[in-house]
């Protein structure tokens, strides 16, 4: 008998050790790297809300992160799939960021804010907001350049949004002399 009992303490031994390797391996399989951490990501969500004129009833948010530690942040705010507004964007939100365990410590470099996000199961989430980030499929990286592109279209200056003010002056009037008050 007391040889059974022997022999199970050792089973059980052997068993509980291959199982504690077996969830280190998995734990280790789930630690957050530089190559996981590289690419677009996306949290696309309902919010409704009306600022400074702005309506809108969808936000989009995207952070890109790079191998070499840098990325940049964007907020494109959507009423349906109508671009109204953006909040950061990748020409002015430029981030660095380092990663430590399974957080991602990330500054905006024009300004001090540093956010921290955790990495479990595939995504990443923002601990003091709840959004959740996923990494971007094809239509959403698609759908990111699409309201980069509009935004862009909208701030260079080639739509006329009604505060232009057009005058009959043209080139011709150059050459004539400038005029001064009579006295």
């Amino acid at each position: 008998m007391k040889k059974y009992i022997w022999l199970l303490t050792i089973g059980m031994l052997l068993f509980t050790a291959c199982s504690s390797s077996d969830d280190d391996e998995e734990k280790k399989g789930d630690t957050l790297t530089v190559e996981k951490l590289a690419g677009l990501w996306v949290a696309d969500y309902a919010q409704s809300a009306t600022e400074d004129g702005k309506t809108w009833t969808r936000v989009l948010e995207d952070f890109l992160f790079r191998a070499d530690g840098t990325g940049y942040w964007e907020i494109y705010l959507l009423d349906a799939n109508k671009l109204v507004g953006i909040d950061g964007n990748r020409d002015n939100d430029l981030t660095h960021y380092t990663i430590s365990g399974n957080t991602v410590n990330i500054t905006l470099d024009n300004s001090i804010i540093e956010c921290t996000l955790t990495y479990a199961d595939g995504k990443l989430t923002d601990p003091e907001e709840g959004t959740v980030y996923q990494k971007a499929t094809t239509e959403q990286q698609t759908l990111v350049e699409q309201l980069y592109s509009e935004w862009q279209g909208m701030n260079s200056g080639n739509e006329d949004d009604g505060s232009t003010v057009k005058t009959d002056v043209n080139d011709s009037y150059t050459d004539e002399p400038a005029r001064s008050r009579k006295r």
